[in-house]
């Protein structure tokens, strides 16, 4: 009879096994066969959001979309569970996803073997593009989305946050909406005009954007396909009305640029000093000159050598190795603490431009400074000397990430001065300081509409060392006093 009974509850195990295997093998095989997979992370970290669906859906132009990277090795030197696998994984399986859409045409490039195709993406070097790097291409305009910017670590969870689906989806929708981002130079301040820098509008118009100028007190106000407004050395400050629709314009995600070379006015520009503190910011009425030719252009010592700074936005342009020269400068300081720029403010700046300093030397710096233009009266004003802050950029992510690239100088960028520089026989930066300016305001902002996906798993707080050490041996024996009482019931049926 016991015999009998335990060869039924084995037929029944056999049963329930083989319905088991009956159910799950057809529906892998159906899976694997219809490519589908189900994503069961936290915050589907492996999954387009319903959003980018639709998004993808419904474009109405195709797009091509390049990886300056062979995908498949982006893997290469991590481990399932680091963060650096992590982070490849879920671009490649966004990247792979997006590409099954009909409007999608996803290339993979080496930049290394392959430097020729890089060219033809950006002849320019206007993108100054890396391994990794996105380029998207729609109605014969081009967008980049750096590779490193797609992510970010928590520092609390340790989590890392992947902004992939933001970014591209962000910069598909921008470029399928057949908006040409514009540069307007202002009016109505003696600035220069656009047709003084026909270098940079050249090279600026064959790369997709217009320029045109705005009469800021005419207009009211500042158009939608408005991509930076530039003020080119004015010779008169803002008016009131004219500071409040910047500062609109700002507080709505729009980007600044200004060019304030000295001026020998005797009063001071309140309502651009405005505009500059709401990035951290002030201006010097200042002239900065030289006092050794071998860093002036043709002993001119108001026209002098410069150095970049170290950070990501000079890293492309320091690869160039120009010689940078920034005649008629005045320069600038930064109202933020060290810990402020890293941890406190939504305000982040980066210095680009300085007077030569160099440590190395018993001389580290020959830059000085005269007073000029201003409200200041002290005519006994003698200059310290030192380094002096030339050009920087400010982004300010509690205004939609409006940003800021400033300048003491405008001359570097006027054709007569390039051209004398050329004809000498010289290589000058020219343009491309602020066409990477102009390349960093158009990074594409994330959209709202596409969520952010994170690499995590669910966790349980747990207060305090007493607690934890309870649920410790609730986790070690738990399974103990199972598989005992299991042991205990078969030993009982096997021996009834």
């Amino acid at each position: 009879m016991a015999m009998k009974k335990g060869m039924k509850v084995n037929t029944i195990a056999w049963i329930a096994a083989a319905a088991v295997l009956a159910v799950a093998v057809p529906l892998n095989l159906i899976f694997t066969k219809a490519d589908k997979s189900i994503d069961v992370t936290p915050f589907s970290a492996y999954s387009l959001s319903d959003s980018a669906v639709t998004t993808l859906s419904n474009l109405e132009k195709p797009v091509n979309m390049t990886v300056l990277y062979d995908m498949d090795l982006l893997y290469e030197g991590s481990e399932p569970g680091e963060a650096e696998y992590m982070m490849a994984d879920m671009f490649v399986k966004t990247m792979r996803q997006m590409e099954k859409y009909d409007k999608i045409n996803l290339t993979e490039i080496d930049v290394i073997t392959e430097p020729e195709k890089v060219e033809k993406l950006d002849p320019d070097n206007l993108m100054n593009l890396s391994a990794g790097d996105i380029v998207l291409e729609c109605n014969g305009r081009k967008r980049s989305i750096q590779f490193m910017t797609l992510f970010k670590t928590n520092e609390k969870t340790g989590s890392v946050e992947f902004y992939g689906e933001n970014a591209i989806l962000g910069a598909i929708s921008y470029l399928q909406s057949g908006i040409t981002p514009t540069v307007y130079f202002t009016t109505g301040h003696d600035e220069a005009k656009p047709d003084t820098c026909t270098n940079f509008v050249g090279a600026i118009t064959s790369n997709n954007y217009e320029v045109k100028t705005l009469d800021l007190a005419a207009e009211k106000k500042i158009p939608e396909d408005a991509l930076t407004v530039v003020m080119a050395a004015p010779q008169k400050d803002l008016s009131s009305e004219e500071k409040n629709i910047l500062l609109d314009y700002a507080a709505g995600g729009g980007n600044i640029s200004m060019f304030l070379s000295p001026v020998a006015t005797k009063t001071a520009f309140v309502n651009i000093e405005a505009v500059l503190a709401t990035y951290q910011v002030e201006m010097n009425y200042n002239r900065i000159y030289e006092t050794n030719s071998a860093n002036c252009w043709k002993d001119d010592r108001y026209s002098i050598l410069c150095q970049f700074e170290d950070n990501d936005f000079t890293s492309a342009l320091k690869n160039l190795q120009p010689t940078l020269y920034m005649p008629n400068s005045r320069s600038f300081y930064s109202t933020q603490s060290a810990d402020e720029n890293e941890e406190t403010t939504t305000v982040k700046q980066e210095f680009l431009v300085s007077t030569i300093f160099d440590e190395s030397t018993a001389i580290q710096y020959t830059a000085f400074d005269e007073i000029y233009g201003g409200n200041r009266s002290d005519a006994d004003y003698k200059s310290p000397g030192g380094q002096y802050l030339i050009a920087l950029n400010a982004s300010d992510s509690a205004r939609n990430g409006s940003k800021l690239f400033l300048s003491g100088s405008y001359d570097f960028l006027r054709d007569d001065f390039n051209t004398e520089v050329a004809e000498a026989g010289a290589a000058t930066l020219g343009p491309y300081l602020f066409l990477s300016a102009v390349s960093w305001m158009d990074k594409i902002n994330s959209s709202d509409a596409f969520p952010t996906r994170v690499s995590a798993t669910d966790y349980i707080t747990i207060p305090d060392k007493k607690t934890g050490n309870i649920i410790l041996v609730i986790m070690i024996a738990l399974p103990v006093l199972i598989a005992a009482s299991g042991v205990i019931v078969w030993a009982r049926r096997h021996n009834a």
